[in-house]
């Protein structure tokens, strides 16, 4: 992936549908602009269960857990598997521009690229918690995971979602999340709370390293607010999206 710098953007909504609705604006505003590519750093107070866009709900979420403890369970627009986000994950998000090559080149070869180079840098800063890339879009510490990726792709933007956990209460994971309808080989059938970890750095530092690595310099972009409206009243807040499978 050719070398690029960023906007940065931080800005953070009241609510999980409208963070979920920023992601998919910002995808089509940079790929309807000529503009640098985002980094967007953002993190929520409130636990929420986010699925792929193609994972079946009763596969991977616990309704009843959800509902009895008033845990949205919503739908984003990129693929993977389902997560539960809230105090102690940090999550990042980048649109960047792509070529005719990368297209040629595939998602999991792009999604490679990108998870090297925050590898690179995160075990560069952090050499006692060496970082390894398994599957095809984990990273992890000792065989154990504490991120997780995703991407959806248009014409000339990609949008890359990555988690890290790095003070998540990892005992909430399998109260909301079932066992996953696929699982990378690497997992060996082990449950939520023998695969996954957190990363144990600052977010602090988890920011710095994030902005170095894609040269994020530049000012945040105008948000597509109304858009975000739009695509929150139409798709995120509507049962007819977050548990249409």
């Amino acid at each position: 992936m050719q070398s690029q710098t960023c906007h940065l953007s931080e800005t953070v909504f009241p609510t999980p549908e409208e963070n979920l609705a920023l992601e998919e604006g910002l995808l089509y505003q940079i790929n309807e602009q000529n503009s640098a590519g985002c980094l967007r750093i953002w993190e929520v107070d409130q636990y929420t269960v986010i699925m792929g866009s193609s994972n079946q709900t009763a596969c991977n979420v616990d309704l009843t857990a959800c509902r009895r403890d008033q845990i949205p369970v919503l739908r984003r627009c990129t693929g993977g598997g389902t997560v539960l986000l809230g105090p102690g994950c940090f999550i990042f998000s980048l649109f960047l521009r792509i070529s005719p090559e990368q297209h040629l080149a595939g998602i999991e070869a792009t999604t490679r690229d990108i998870l090297d180079r925050i590898r690179e840098t995160l075990n560069t800063r952090f050499p006692e918690h060496y970082i390894d890339l398994q599957g095809i879009s984990d990273l992890t510490i000792q065989g154990r995971k504490f991120s997780g990726n995703s991407q959806r792709w248009l014409t000339r933007t990609l949008l890359h979602h990555g988690t890290i956990l790095y003070d998540f209460d990892l005992d909430r994971i399998p109260r909301y999340l079932t066992s996953p309808e696929r699982e990378p080989e690497y997992r060996s059938h082990r449950n939520h709370l023998e695969f996954v970890t957190n990363y144990p750095v600052k977010a602090t530092d988890l920011r710095q390293a994030l902005i170095e690595t894609w040269q994020a310099d530049q000012e945040e972009l105008p948000l597509p607010v109304d858009r975000v409206r739009q695509l929150v009243e139409e798709k995120y807040a509507t049962e007819k999206w977050n548990l249409r499978r």
